[in-house]
Parts: C-alpha cells; sequence; structure tokens
C-alpha cells in the first residue's frame, strides 16, 4: 500500500532535549544531589503528568514536597522549560518537503502541557501538521497499543499506509506490531534514509 501518513515523536526527533539540564538546575535549586533528583523522576512521577494523572499544579507540588525544597510554581517552570531545546537540525526542511508532496503529517508524543506549550512555540513548521496525539490528552503513553490504535482510528488510515518515527526502540517495536511502517531516528538522514526504504523519497535540508 500506498505511504499516506507520516508520524513523528517529539522529543530527540523533531526537538533536541536536554533532561539533565533541568535536573541539574534543580538540583542546584534545591541544594539537593543530583542523583535524588533523578532518582525522583524515575520513580514515575513525570510519567504521571505525561499521562495526564497529575495537573502542572500537581506535578509541582509533589515535586518540591519530595525534595523538601522551597522554590515557587514560576521558578520551577523555568527550570523545567531547560528541557525543550531547538528543532534538530535538517528537520523543519524535511517537514515542509514531505508536505509538499502531500503526506498528512502527524505527532504523536509522549509529553506533558508545560513541554507541549514551549515546542509549539519553538517549532512554527507544526503549522503543516494536522493531527497531534499528545499522551497527556489521550490518558496513555507509548508504548501502549492503544495509542497507534486511537492514530490509526483518527487518520481512517491502514497500518500499512502509516509511517511511525521514534527515537526509542520500544516504541518503533510496538509500531511494527500494530502493522505500521516505522523507522527508529538519530537525525534527519537516518529519517531520510528509513523512508526512502518505505518508497517515500525526499531529501533533508
Amino acid at each position: 500500500m500506498t505511504v499516506k501518513a507520516i508520524i513523528f515523536d517529539l522529543g530527540n526527533v523533531l526537538v533536541h532535549i536536554h533532561p539533565d539540564r533541568a535536573m541539574g538546575a534543580l538540583a542546584d535549586r534545591c541544594a539537593q544531589p543530583v542523583e535524588r533528583v533523578r532518582q525522583l523522576f524515575l520513580s514515575g512521577i513525570h510519567l504521571q503528568f505525561m499521562a495526564g494523572a497529575l495537573t502542572g499544579r500537581q506535578f509541582y507540588q509533589r515535586v518540591r514536597t519530595r525534595l523538601n525544597c522551597p522554590i515557587s510554581e514560576q521558578q520551577f517552570r523555568e527550570i523545567w522549560a531547560l528541557v525543550i531545546g531547538d528543532p534538530k537540525p535538517g528537520m523543519a526542511g524535511l517537514v515542509e518537503k514531505l508536505h509538499e508532496r502531500g503526506y498528512d503529517l502527524a505527532l504523536c508524543s509522549n509529553t506533558d502541557p508545560w513541554h507541549w506549550d514551549l515546542a509549539r512555540q519553538r517549532c512554527p513548521f507544526f503549522q503543516r501538521f494536522s493531527h497531534f496525539f499528545l499522551s497527556f490528552e489521550l490518558g496513555l503513553l507509548k508504548p501502549d497499543r492503544r495509542i497507534f490504535e486511537q492514530v490509526l482510528n483518527r487518520l481512517q488510515l491502514a497500518p500499512e499506509q502509516v509511517v511511525f518515527i521514534d527515537d526509542t526502540a520500544e516504541n518503533v517495536r510496538a509500531a511494527r506490531e500494530v502493522g505500521m511502517r516505522a523507522i527508529q531516528a538519530m537525525d534527519a538522514a537516518s529519517v531520510v534514509r528509513g523512508l526512502a526504504r518505505e518508497g517515500v523519497s525526499v531529501q533533508a535540508e
């Protein structure tokens, strides 16, 4: 079947992400070892935020309490914003060319509302996207197959008509298990090569 839609992940595919930068800044601000901050986020608190189980205020309050840190919500949000970096080289040009060739473009990301607000500001090429499948809105996290099933249902396409692009091997496997074509991204060049293998010929800039 001919490819009709291309679904991108956000972090480390379309934009750089810097979690260590944010954790280091939070550790400094709270006078805590970086490892303690790291373990807090590995405990699942951010997964809850990304899954929509916590509001931004609840996320902030739980982090502040767990770290025993007298940080304001605004200060915390400024630190949390350090995670989201600039668009990855070549990706804006690739998105534009895919749009010009008539492909339906969508985003499928495990993200939280604060990071999503930042990403939208930094990625004007999102105006080329027709669908946004965001974990905090869906109440689901990749690699849960129900996310991919929702994507296919909303796009009204067969799995073979969709190419899914993600940097995480586990998510790529999950997409393939529901029948999607899938590419594990490292950079724009790797995405272009993967698309070519799926019959989508385009060059990044």
